[in-house]
């Protein structure tokens, strides 16, 4: 295991899962795991020991199990991919056409075709939703998807949407200049609503999922294979389990983890079952999807965590899967100067959510705080996290 192990490309940022070599490196664990004796739950297990070094290794291992979960349907399965995209112009292109490019749309659309290669079963399609670009995300994704003509791919944008009162718009979503602007949860779930109105062959899985390659689509079978198999209806990929990947940019881990702590306070019935909430990586299969949507009303980011609470309240049942996630923080929109939406505001519509679902008394000292603090006093507290959040009190 040393040894391939040691054969594995460095692993600084989700690009390097997506080079040529990582491609040539994949192959090369997939022929050496055929000669195993061991499943590969045991090599990753063993694999674990290596820490960091062993990054490359087991997320290879993760793209191959869920290879096998797709090779192995035997029913019909139509996957759609929900991808928002906001600013999303370099992450779309080659590397060597934009410094964060990561070829990411075509990454997806050519993954789904692979899929559909070793098993004729499965069908996959990718929906991108332009959240009001001003840079022009929708109509770059509109020419990648050129390049494949007669495939199922379609980009849909929100603003034309909103003018011509689209049925399938989520209630009350203004243009960005309103107060109830999308903040990628609108455009996310406008795609939603649209893939559950495009008819589809067999069963249909709708997945969430980011614009860039931080949980590569090869890993897509790993949120297909448990839905497909009845044992649920609704999976959340984790960065969190003990079998998860992780390589996560230090700046996001420390604001991060405060907000952890604070969406685990306001929802603790959702915190008992997911630990890993806001990872735009979670597939429902469609008629739980259209139980829970009428429900959703937070168009920011927190509507991933909505989306899981609703099934909690909605008794749709949900489990969680370990992933590997390499993070893509360079160009990220909440980084740095980028940053589209408050912690704050998003703490905001955790405690909407709190209130809708009727998660924690009203009268909870925490909720009535922060419920009243000002931006100024909000990034006190980032700077300097409190262990225990109710010492804010």
């Amino acid at each position: 295991m040393k040894s391939i192990i040691n054969q594995g490309p460095i692993i600084a940022e989700a690009y390097d899962a997506n080079t040529e070599t990582a491609h040539i490196y994949y192959n090369t664990v997939k022929t050496w795991v055929g000669k195993q004796a061991e499943s590969i739950k045991e090599l990753d297990e063993k694999a674990q020991s290596y820490g960091n070094e062993a990054l490359a290794f087991r997320t290879m291992l993760k793209f191959l199990e869920s290879e096998k979960v797709i090779s192995s349907l035997n029913e019909e399965v139509t996957l759609t991919l929900i991808n928002p995209v906001y600013k999303e112009t370099g992450r779309m292109q080659r590397r060597e056409e934009h410094p964060h490019g990561e070829n990411a749309l075509r990454t997806k659309i050519d993954t789904l075709l692979y899929f559909t290669s070793i098993n004729p079963l499965f069908k996959g399609r990718v929906f991108v939703v332009d959240d009001g670009c001003p840079d022009g995300s929708g109509k770059m994704a509109e020419n990648i998807m050129s390049e494949y003509p007669g495939t199922p791919h379609k980009v849909f944008f929100l603003a034309n949407a909103i003018d011509e009162n689209d049925a399938d718009l989520p209630i009350g979503i203004t243009h960005k200049s309103g107060s109830n602007r999308s903040v990628k949860g609108g455009a996310a779930l406008f795609g939603m609503r649209k893939a559950l109105q495009t008819p589809t062959n067999g069963m249909h899985i709708i997945v969430d999922n980011d614009a860039d390659l931080s949980i590569h689509p090869m890993q897509l079978g790993l949120l297909v294979e448990d839905i497909v198999n009845g044992k649920t209806k609704a999976v959340a990929g984790s960065r969190r389990e003990n079998d998860s990947v992780s390589l996560i940019g230090g700046s996001r881990d420390l604001r991060g983890n405060l907000f952890i702590r604070i969406w685990q306070h306001f929802l603790p019935q959702l915190a008992e079952n997911i630990t890993d909430t806001n990872r735009a990586f979670k597939a429902f299969e469609s008629t739980a999807l259209e139980t829970i949507l009428p429900a959703i009303k937070i168009y920011t980011f927190p509507y991933q965590i909505e989306l899981l609470q609703a099934c909690i309240s909605m008794n749709i049942p949900l489990i969680k899967k370990g992933i590997a996630y390499l993070d893509s923080e360079a160009a990220s929109t909440q980084s740095g100067d980028n940053i589209t939406e408050t912690y704050l505001n998003q703490i905001n519509q955790i405690i909407d959510i709190a209130k809708r679902y009727n998660t924690i008394p009203v009268t909870d000292p925490l909720m009535k705080y922060l419920s009243s603090i000002s931006e100024e006093e909000w990034r006190s507290i980032e700077t300097n996290p409190p262990k225990n959040i109710l010492d804010l009190l």
